[in-house]
């Protein structure tokens, strides 16, 4: 049987003439399809399945479920505050002490030559103070004054306030004689990261070693000025009260330094947040207990061992608080073959 005469058996008599004259050139078009089984899609390229997409969402087994917690995500109160040590001393820096005695040196011999020239400038040429006396008082009058100004910089590089630097000036005694009572001095070592935040008269505590179960409350007197381009740490000295005079010289202590006072935040534990390769931290969260997705978050500084979330949870949440690592580690394993 010729190729023209099976054609014609396939197509209903109207379209016999379109078909028999299409089926020379293009037999498989307008539906007189060759028989036979179709020509198979091209396959996808290997590069396409050995890189998909990062999935978004997980889905968890009865099996894995058990391996992991989840809980609604709380609100708590959270102090802004930095843990450090430090150590105890019953006196001021050495440091302090020379510069504020070189300071009232500065201080008295500024005063007197500034007298010392006020008396020259009014007797003047007419009592008999030749020129050559009065510019040696004009120069001795700005030597002193450059010796104090000195003396009050080294002390503002070690922290003592400008106010304090002032009354030690204008009484001519040491400000730490006027601190008496039950106190201790404290050297602390802040990270060079809490620089910006550390103030003048914030509130800390303290703990040694010697008496574990007591805090021992302060006050930051002196912020000095240079970071330790060693350690990059900032010193900052302050006075503890401790009324039943139980701390020692060369004590170690851990000191909490507070920032900020207590406000309300949504808290998750630090075994629910996962850092990423770029830096980011996330949490996993569900609505069905079944199924995860990861949320990105930003979050505070880590207190007693829980994050305040700024960005991207709610209270009342559920998120993954203990196995979180392993739903990540989930999402970034390579496919199986």
């Amino acid at each position: 049987m010729t190729k023209h005469s099976s054609v014609a058996r396939r197509c209903s008599a109207p379209r016999l003439l379109i078909c028999l004259t299409l089926s020379i050139a293009t037999p498989w078009q307008w539906g007189c399809q060759r028989s036979g089984p179709a020509t198979p899609e091209p396959a996808a390229t290997s590069k396409a399945f050995a890189n998909p997409p990062a999935a978004q969402s997980i889905e968890l087994s009865a099996a894995q479920l058990a391996a992991i917690r989840i809980e609604p995500a709380q609100t708590r109160d959270f102090a802004v505050e930095s843990e450090t040590v430090g150590g105890i001393s019953f006196e001021e820096a050495p440091a302090v002490v020379q510069a504020e005695a070189t300071l009232l040196t500065a201080a008295a011999n500024f005063e007197m030559s500034r007298r010392q020239l006020a008396r020259v400038q009014s007797l003047g040429e007419a009592n008999g103070i030749a020129p050559k006396e009065q510019e040696a008082a004009v120069a001795a009058e700005q030597a002193a004054a450059a010796a104090l100004g000195a003396a009050r910089a080294a002390l503002r590089v070690l922290g003592v306030p400008e106010a304090q630097i002032d009354h030690m000036v204008r009484t001519n005694r040491f400000e730490a004689a006027d601190r008496v009572g039950p106190r201790k001095w404290l050297l602390a070592n802040l990270p060079e990261s809490d620089s910006p935040r550390v103030r003048r008269g914030q509130t800390l505590r303290a703990q040694v070693p010697a008496f574990p179960d007591r805090w021992y409350p302060g006050k930051i007197e002196k912020i000095y000025s240079t970071i330790d381009p060693d350690t990059h740490r900032l010193n900052v000295r302050a006075q503890l009260e401790d009324p039943k005079n139980e701390l020692r010289p060369g004590m170690l202590a851990t000191v909490v330094i507070r920032f900020a006072e207590p406000a309300p935040a949504v808290a998750i534990p630090t075994t629910a947040a996962v850092r990423k390769g770029d830096g980011s931290m996330v949490a996993w969260v569900t609505t069905d207990r079944h199924h995860f997705r990861e949320r990105q978050l930003q979050l505070g500084p880590e207190t007693q061992g829980s994050y305040p979330v700024l960005e991207g949870l709610m209270a009342g949440e559920l998120v993954v608080t203990e196995g979180a690592v392993f739903l990540s580690n989930m999402l970034e394993a390579p496919p199986s073959d």
